[in-house]
């Protein structure tokens, strides 16, 4: 009787520690009727949302429209709205060749965002006035899809740009240089 109750019990536990391995691996999802709106609250967070992307070719502003996956998190979203942007720019051959956003940072008081690149967007043959139309273009993104940063600073590797023309030692407003 011991060997056959010792049987049941072993049994019993393996079901019972397979189930929890099941439900930790999330192979088995248990969903209780009070948990269900903290799990719409969550998956509402991330919202798939039209953005404008704005671009300075042959002499005026062009703008494309298309989608990404926002959140709340304003890190996250100025990185998936500029690698876009970036990827826009390649494709309309602005620029020669892919540059990633590889990391942003927000200061201490949100204002600024230190944005860092994968490599120099610009080339030795831009003139000054292409660059500044193209840091107004990355500008203008930021503020026409209500980004809530004031100041940018672009940096390559985590190093301020350095370019013969411009000054990247200095935070960008978000505002941009022009009057439009």
């Amino acid at each position: 009787m011991n060997k056959i109750l010792l049987i049941i019990v072993s049994i019993i536990m393996l079901l019972f520690g397979s189930l929890f391995f099941l439900y930790q691996e999330s192979w088995i999802i248990i969903s209780l009727p009070f948990q269900t709106s903290s799990l719409l609250l969550k998956k509402s967070l991330n919202i798939s949302k039209e953005v404008t992307l704005w671009t300075w070719k042959q002499h005026c502003w062009n703008q494309e429209i298309t989608e990404i996956i926002m959140s709340d998190n304003v890190v996250q979203n100025i990185q998936l709205l500029l690698n876009q942007w970036f990827v826009l720019l390649e494709e309309e051959q602005i620029i020669d060749k892919l540059i990633v956003v590889q990391s942003v940072a927000l200061s201490a008081s949100g204002q600024e965002a230190f944005i860092s690149l994968s490599q120099n967007p610009f080339n030795i043959q831009q003139s000054t006035y292409q660059k500044c139309m193209m840091v107004e273009g990355l500008l203008k993104t930021l503020r026409m899809n209500t980004i809530s940063v004031q100041f940018i600073r672009l940096l390559v590797h985590h190093q301020p740009i350095s370019d013969d023309h411009l000054n990247f030692t200095v935070a960008w407003p978000i505002l941009g240089y022009m009057n439009l």
